[in-house]
This record gives C-alpha cells, structure tokens and sequence, in this order.
C-alpha cells in the first residue's frame, strides 16, 4: 500500500520520491505513517512518527500537516490564493475558484505564497475546504 501511495503523490502532485529521503512509511490500516529513519523500530509503541495519508489505495487523502512539510516539493494540482482568499480559507470556508487551467478535479494543495496551507476537493468550479476544524481561525 506504502508504495501505491507514494505514486499517487507523484502522479497527482508531482512530488518526487527524493524529498523523502531521510524518512521510512508504515502502514496502519488504512492509513500510511512516516517518521524519521532515524527512529528506530519500536515494537511495543503504539503511535510513532505523523499520519501521511489515510483512506487507503484506491482515493487517499494526504494528511494536513504532510501536505504542510511535503507541500513545497509540489509541481502539480496546486492552487495558488489570494489575501482575500486565505482568510476565508483559513474560516474553514469553500472557494468558489471556477475553471483553473492545469488542475485536475481531486485533492488540491492549496498554497498562498510559497506556504503551502492544506488541502481541498476541487470540483472543477469550486475548492471544498478540508482543513480540520481545530486548525481553523474562528470567525
């Protein structure tokens, strides 16, 4: 599944498999973790290392905090914001964004600046926001 993901992220994204040097993936479940390789293998802890995507093979979704740290590496179905734009995104609120040349329908890294914030749906008219409720600003 570990490898199934990771080409997911490089087809849909453009991230390479180099940007991860450093880092080992394991699966749980549904869900793929990375943690530092240089955490070594602990048999009897129950949680280690950040969720990376969840969902499984057939639609995963990459997690806040690694589009967050990986983000930047992105090539592809990227989404740049405006200033009015990002505070409505940050509310947890949906963009309506209409036709972007280039982007897929799917998961979208949404990126103001050169800081990529999270993730949304892209329907091919508007951006649903996925960004946890608990990192959101409150209105």
């Amino acid at each position: 599944m570990i490898e199934q993901v990771l080409k997911y992220v490089k087809e849909r994204f453009g991230i390479p498999r180099n940007a991860f040097r450093g880092f080992r993936f394991f699966q749980r479940g549904r869900d793929v973790w990375i943690v530092s390789e240089d955490v070594p293998d602990l048999r009897y802890v129950n949680r280690a290392g950040l969720r990376f995507a969840r969902g499984g093979t057939k639609n995963p979704k990459l997690t806040t905090t690694a589009i967050q740290i990986f983000g930047r590496f992105a090539t592809k179905n990227v989404v740049d914001i405006n200033e009015e734009q990002l505070e409505s995104f940050l509310k947890g609120e949906d963009l309506v964004v209409g036709t972007l040349n280039g982007i897929s329908k799917g998961q979208v890294i949404v990126r103001y600046g050169s800081d990529p914030l999270g993730s949304g749906l892209y329907d091919g008219n508007k951006i649903k926001n996925q960004i946890p409720k608990a990192r959101r600003i409150l209105p």
